[in-house]
C-alpha cells in the first residue's frame, strides 16, 4: 500500500459519517467498501471491528479507543493498519481507489 493509498483511504474512513460524503454517488465505491469491512471484521476480528466502529464512525479520539478496546498502542496501531489495508483492498475492488 502506497503512502497515497493510505491518506485516501484514512480520509474515506474519516469523512465515512458524514451525510454529504455519504450521498454523493462519487463516494459509493468507499462507501460500500467500509460496508463491507466492517461486515468482514464483525465475524473475523472483533478489535479491528471495534476499531472501525469507535474510531472511525463515532469519531473518539484515540486514547478512548485504546481504553474501551481494553488494548495497547502496538496492538492499536497495528489494528489500524490490517483495518486502512482491507478498507484499500475492497475500495479498489468498487474502483474507489
Amino acid at each position: 500500500m502506497t503512502a497515497e493509498q493510505r491518506r485516501k483511504t484514512r480520509e474515506a474512513l474519516q469523512n465515512c459519517g458524514t451525510r454529504q460524503w455519504a450521498r454523493s454517488p462519487a463516494n459509493w465505491g468507499w462507501a460500500r467498501a467500509i460496508q463491507q469491512t466492517q461486515e468482514y471484521y464483525r465475524t473475523a476480528d472483533p478489535i479491528r471491528a471495534g476499531l472501525l466502529q469507535l474510531r472511525y464512525l463515532e469519531r473518539r479520539k484515540e486514547e478512548d479507543v485504546l481504553e474501551r478496546l481494553c488494548i495497547g498502542r502496538t496492538t492499536y496501531q497495528k489494528a489500524q493498519l490490517d483495518l486502512l489495508s482491507t478498507v484499500a483492498v475492497f475500495a479498489a475492488r468498487y474502483g474507489a481507489l
